[in-house]
């Protein structure tokens, strides 16, 4: 119980101390710490982290959504229209958040108990249960709303039994814990497909970073620009203002104002500048514009679904996955895309976009000097269909069947470990769907996905193939 309830006390300490560096909670006040046999809370949001090792256990923050809202600064009363918006918001934020305090905390306890890992922070709305399991709960009472600390504690210890009956129990608990451990395996895997997504982005990390620039370097000349041309106008401004005074004072001799205003006019070119004003502000606004749009791509790649399983639009999620590839491969390849409409599809987004930027991506790999990357989507009988076809080198006939194992690649060492395949095919094979391959060395080769869809979306005219 001393040991539990020390961690308590140091986790709750860290957030304390973590909340008011970054939010400036300066009044924060700290419960003892208690033993309690489970997780006991009533709050609407919850974000944990689990570690496993020597020991086994969680740690915990608890708090209303409308307190986490409040704490990062989001005023708008939560509603049908803004919730799922507000609750990404809070997610991703606390996520982060606990995964600083949890660094912090774990030191402390793996001076006591040694070699623990983390999993990713998982993400719970509404009332949960937990089974028994030691726990020490402490509270901070913020200006926003009060947030509990829980930190959960199970040594997983297997005494040898000098009985029959002592053995049996001592089994069963551990048949127990490797369930445990294989949910905790499944996450796991889950963790090394998202490193292998975040892998890939940081590969086009150079070319995602040089479209930025370029509408950012005319923003920032745009604004400078504007900048000269709001001193132009504050100018003509204060003329005019000495204009209305001398009118509103009775004056009758107001032509010199009214000659000082002309020539300023003249002078600054004022009806250019307005009129270049209104270009420089569209062109600006587009720009940003475009920045948006490619930052909400990669945000819509690499973010990790709270959700997971979703209705989703592919043709938007190959648009999505192309802006993140084309401008590092424009002098290379020419990007086809023949978009049928096509129904929502039931899926995971963020792993269908994961399958199709190591697909396409592959794709463009394939091209040693200048070729073609077509894709292609339609609906044929329960299935929307997904094809990605290249002109490039093509795949050995005697390696074909290999593709899809794990860690095989026929890239050069240094350019690939060998998992994108197999991480495709394990997304296609976990969302009910099949994969194809047909290929000929020198000729390109073509990717042909299948995803089922609702019965009553049943199509089917196949399209001429797209490359000629």
């Amino acid at each position: 119980m001393k040991q539990l309830l020390e961690n308590t006390l140091y986790f709750r300490s860290s957030a304390s101390r973590v909340l008011a560096d970054m939010f400036g909670l300066s009044e924060i006040a700290m419960s003892d710490a208690i033993e309690t046999p489970t997780v006991d809370t009533d709050k609407s949001f919850i974000v944990s982290i689990y570690y496993t090792g020597t020991v086994y256990g969680e740690y915990q923050l608890a708090m209303n959504q409308e307190t986490a809202a409040r704490i990062l600064g989001i005023e708008e009363p939560m509603d049908d229209s803004n919730r799922e918006m507000i609750q990404e918001q809070i997610s991703d934020a606390f996520s982060e958040i606990l995964n600083m305090i949890v660094g912090e905390s774990l030191v402390h306890l793996q001076s006591t108990y040694a070699k623990l890992t983390l999993t990713p922070p998982r993400i719970f709305f509404g009332k949960i249960r937990y089974p028994k399991f030691r726990t020490g709960k402490s509270v901070l009472t913020t200006p926003f709303g009060t947030i509990e600390c829980h930190f959960c504690l199970d040594l997983m210890r297997l005494d040898l039994a000098t009985s029959y009956n002592d053995a049996l129990q001592s089994l069963l608990e551990v048949n127990s814990k490797l369930k445990q451990a294989n949910e905790h395996l499944a996450e796991q895997q889950s963790q090394l497909v998202h490193s292998e997504k975040m892998a890939t982005v940081g590969m086009l990390a150079s070319g995602i970073a040089h479209e930025i620039n370029n509408p950012l370097f005319f923003v920032d000349a745009n604004l400078a620009t504007l900048n000269d041309y709001v001193a132009v106008i504050e100018s003509m401004v204060g003329l005019y203002e000495n204009l209305c005074i001398s009118i509103r004072s009775g004056a009758h001799d107001y032509q010199e104002e009214l000659a000082a205003l002309r020539s300023e006019g003249e002078q600054q070119d004022l009806e250019f500048v307005l009129q270049d004003t209104h270009t420089l502000v569209k062109e600006t606004r587009e720009g940003v514009h475009r920045i948006k749009t490619i930052v909400k791509g990669l945000k819509d790649f690499s973010h990790t679904d709270v959700d997971g399983i979703a209705d989703a639009d592919l043709n938007q999620i190959v648009n999505n996955t192309l802006s993140l590839i084309s401008h590092e491969w424009q002098d290379r390849c020419e990007f086809i895309v023949d978009s049928q409409e096509l129904p929502r599809v039931v899926c995971n987004a963020g792993e269908i976009g994961q399958v199709l930027l190591h697909m396409i991506l592959n794709a463009a790999q394939s091209i040693d000097d200048k070729g073609k990357v077509a894709i292609t989507t339609y609906a044929l009988d329960c299935n929307a269909v997904i094809v990605i076809e290249d002109s490039g080198r093509g795949i050995p006939s005697e390696v074909l069947d290999r593709i899809f194992d794990p860690f095989f690649t026929t890239k050069e060492e240094g350019k690939g470990v060998g998992l994108g395949l197999s991480i495709v095919y394990g997304i296609i094979r976990k969302h009910n769907g099949s994969i194809s391959v047909e290929s000929k060395l020198g000729q390109g080769t073509k990717f042909t996905v299948r995803l089922p869809m609702l019965p009553q979306y049943t199509l089917g005219v196949l399209p001429k193939p797209a490359l000629q």
